[in-house]
């Protein structure tokens, strides 16, 4: 029997569950044109929100950033916020692996805020995250704080245990830093991984400055 988009869609949510994400994005792939066809406008767009979603964990940037503008346009012109702040956290997390905290800052800030106007607490959580981490990134620390254990909270009522606990290690690894504030624009000051805020080590940290990637050791994220 032949799939129906729906079965596509469903195998692909697995898939991307299971961390299979090669197979995920040809899943999703299927489903978007079938829903397409059938005229199915809203979940063609869940299925392109997926589409990016394994697109960013394979680290193939340039990809991952077509996918989610689209996302953006589509979700625009149907007027759903949720999808918009879908959009900007996947943009903020293409920002954030390049390492250019700055930008990336302003996404999650942007789907944070998107997030929150439709009482969102899954994007709020992943936005506050990304926000958080690209904040700590830039040495905002006293910003940060508020917004990891936003993001903690969220995640433990979601029982998203593994995304709380990388809330949690940020928390406490804050308190042990020096805050130093800069008004340099696009200076880093603390290098981590794009994905659950673990402080990259010094060969990693080099390996990024020389413009290679790096993976890390906590979560597997690749970052650079």
């Amino acid at each position: 029997m032949t799939p129906t988009s729906e079965d596509l869609l469903a195998e692909a949510t697995r898939l991307h569950s299971a961390a299979d994400f090669k197979k995920c994005m040809k899943a999703a792939e299927k489903a978007r044109k079938k829903f397409q066809k059938e005229g199915r406008v809203d979940r063609a767009i869940e299925a392109l929100r997926i589409m990016g979603d394994c697109v960013v964990n394979t680290h193939e940037l340039k990809k991952a950033e077509k996918l989610y503008n689209k996302l953006l346009e589509e979700g625009l012109s149907i007027s759903n916020k949720w999808y918009q702040a879908a959009a900007y956290w996947g943009l903020g997390q293409v920002s954030f692996r390049k390492m250019d905290y700055r930008n990336a800052a302003k996404l999650f800030e942007k789907g944070l805020e998107l997030a929150k106007s439709v009482a969102d607490k899954w994007y709020t959580a992943w936005n506050a995250l990304g926000l958080a981490l690209a904040l700590r990134g830039l040495a905002r620390l006293t910003e940060a704080k508020p917004l990891l254990q936003e993001a903690m909270a969220l995640f433990k009522e979601l029982g998203q245990s593994s995304a709380q606990s990388w809330a949690e290690k940020a928390v406490k690894e804050i308190g042990g830093e020096m805050e130093v504030e800069s008004d340099t624009a696009d200076e880093i000051r603390i290098w981590l991984c794009p994905l659950c805020g673990s402080k990259f080590k010094e060969n990693q940290v080099s390996s990024l400055k020389s413009g290679k990637t790096t993976t890390c050791d906590y979560c597997g994220t690749t970052a650079g």
